[in-house]
Order: C-alpha cells, then structure tokens, then sequence
C-alpha cells in the first residue's frame, strides 16, 4: 500500500458506459481534480472504474468444516484488504456476528463499509455461531434502533429462514416475524433515517416488498408482480448468485432440480428488472467474487454492460455513494483490457487507488 505523497494521470475510458478515454489527474493529497498536475506519475491501464461494489457482503463471517463462523477482527480487516486489493472499493456489511464490523476501525485504502450491524433474527431460527444474540419479536424494533445507534446505516432481517437443528438449517425455509411486527420495525427505521435489508428466499417477498424493505437478498421466489412492486417502491434485488447457485456434491437430484429451475427463470428475472428499473445490484454473500458475481448475471439474461453497472454505478447510485467529485480523495480502479468484451478482465485490475491511497 503506498501512503506516499504522489500524484497521479489516468487516460483512460470510464467504465460501464464510456466510449473514448479521459485524463484524471490526482493531486499529492491524493484527491481527484479538473486541473492537471505537473510530473504526475501515469497509472497503468486503458480503461478506469471507480472501484467495485459488493453490495452483500460478510467480511466477518467464515466457513469452517461446512459451517459459517465468526471471524475475529483481525480476520476481518485481513478480508476487507484483500478485497481491496481485487478493486472493491465499495463494500454493504450486510450483518456480522454481534454488530462486531460496527467495532471496526478502518483506515484510508480499505474498502469503504455500509454496516447492518448484527443480523436480526429469533432463536433457532439463523446460523448459532452468526447470531450469539436472538432477537425475539416483540423487541424487534426495540433492537433495529438499537444497530443505527450503534452506528449502522442499514438494518439486516433474517424475514425467513429453516428451523436450525444442531446449529443447522433443516427443512424448508418459514417466515420468522409476523408482517405487522416487519412493517413496524420498517416504518422504525425508515424515521430513525436508516433503511432495510431483508433476507427471503419464499414467496413473503412480496409482503415484504409493501412493507417498505429497501433492498431484496437472494430473492429466489420473486415473481414478475413482485419486481413490478419493487420498480414502484424503489427496493432493490441482490441475487448473490454466487451463493445461491452453488450446488455442493453432496446435494440431493431434487435440490439440483431446483436450481435448475432458479436459473431458468433468472433469464427471464433478470432482463425484465433491467427493463422495469429495479436497481440489480452486485452481491457476493460468503461465496466468489465481485468479478465471478458480473459474470454469473451476465450468464443468466444481463447484457454484459448491465452486469458491469450491478457491481458499480448500480451500486454507487443506490447506496448514496459518490467517488468521482473534484477535490475528494480519488477512487479508482484500471484494467489494461475492456471487461464489457471479457469479463474475466474484472478479476485482474492492474492499479488500484482508493481514498487517496494507491492499493495495488
């Protein structure tokens, strides 16, 4: 990581929708301005980002003989760093055990972070080692304020999920709130200023979505009238397709049944939320990469330069962050090849500057 006072030149074309280069200029301070910098040293690259989103992450969860584990905070900055390293330079905390992301003090050149905080859910009904607090019902939205006291910009809800027997998941997915107690941690914190994320995978995301949630994860039993709601509302959709395609070798025909199916109507889901307005957003959940998250929405019905913008301007323009204005720390992310043609290229950035400071 260099901290060093130096200044840097980009020519380059902006990415996902440029089509010529421009010249980005980087002062000593390592911020961005309109103005050139004599003997700025020119960053490699032909084509620039600024930076990757990862819009469903867990950088303080783990996997360990099969079974998701909490990470010290050590381990996580170690994973925040090397995703730095890959080009995320944009990062949705979307629920750590205990809030402990929230206890994390971040330094310039990591990833910026969106915490949810610890993930809300009751007893027996998430992952034991993720949830060493329950959050029963009736203080749900007692405990949701409770995360953007703490600091937390999104809350995380665990809106369904299997029984959990011997610390894990058996049987089907069930709804673990009721739509009156979601609805009121929802209308909560839509005051307090903050916003929601709700993990569903059954047919509750439509109820969910009228509720006022904010964002969609995994979302695998959406439907068309349920993205038709969401264009209405605003919510956004993160597949996580690394996670939910996975199919581990010991899965029954029937589970991969199903996500055969998944994929099936994913081709249809995904081109019709494009066309409707649903921000698709870039999400990798405890599984793959950024760049292998593009190239999986990209392989189920998005136009490559679709798939691009679900892991940037998607993501920048829905989490409300901004990495391109003249006099803040500079942002950015250069490739030698143009990912819209190979979208392998997104796995190999060949210059990585964020804040200020130059990663890779």
């Amino acid at each position: 990581m260099d901290t060093g006072q130096v200044s840097w030149f980009v020519q380059a074309v902006p990415l996902p929708d440029g089509d010529r280069p421009v010249d980005l200029w980087v002062d000593s301070a390592g911020c961005l301005t309109s103005e050139p910098v004599p003997g700025a040293e020119q960053l490699p690259g032909r084509y620039v980002v600024s930076g990757l989103v990862d819009a469903h992450a867990h950088p303080a969860v783990g996997w360990q003989a099969g079974s998701p584990v909490a990470l010290s905070g050590a381990e996580t900055l170690s994973a925040l760093s090397a995703w730095a390293d890959s080009g995320v330079c944009l990062v949705r905390d979307v629920g750590s055990p205990g809030g402990s992301v929230l206890q994390r003090s971040l330094v310039r050149g990591m990833p910026r972070v969106q915490a949810a905080g610890r993930f809300l859910a009751p007893a027996g009904r998430y992952f034991p080692a993720l949830l060493p607090e329950e959050a029963p019902e009736r203080r749900l939205t007692e405990l949701a304020l409770g995360e953007l006291a703490r600091g937390a910009r999104w809350v995380k809800v665990i809106a369904d999920f299997p029984p959990v027997i011997d610390g894990m998941p058996a049987g089907p997915a069930e709804p673990t709130y009721s739509g009156e107690a979601i609805e009121a941690m929802v209308t909560a914190v839509h005051t307090a200023g903050g916003r929601v994320a709700a993990h569903v995978s059954t047919d509750l995301v439509s109820q969910l979505v009228q509720a006022g949630v904010d964002s969609v994860e995994h979302g695998t039993s959406l439907d068309e009238s349920t993205l038709r709601l969401m264009a209405q509302t605003g919510a956004a959709w993160t597949p996580t397709l690394c996670a939910v395609l996975g199919v581990p070798d010991t899965a029954s025909e029937a589970a991969r049944q199903r996500v055969a199916g998944y994929r099936d109507r994913l081709r249809e889901l995904l081109p019709l939320a494009q066309r409707l307005g649903v921000p698709v957003l870039a999400g990798t959940d405890t599984a793959g990469s950024v760049a292998r998250e593009v190239a999986l929405l990209a392989g189920h019905g998005l136009e490559p330069v679709a798939a691009l913008r679900a892991a940037t301007t998607a993501g920048y323009r829905f989490l409300g962050e901004r990495f391109d204005r003249p006099g803040q720390p500079a942002t950015l992310v250069t490739y030698k090849d143009d990912p819209r043609e190979d979208l392998e290229v997104l796995s190999a950035p060949i210059a990585v500057v964020i804040d200020g400071v130059r990663v890779r």
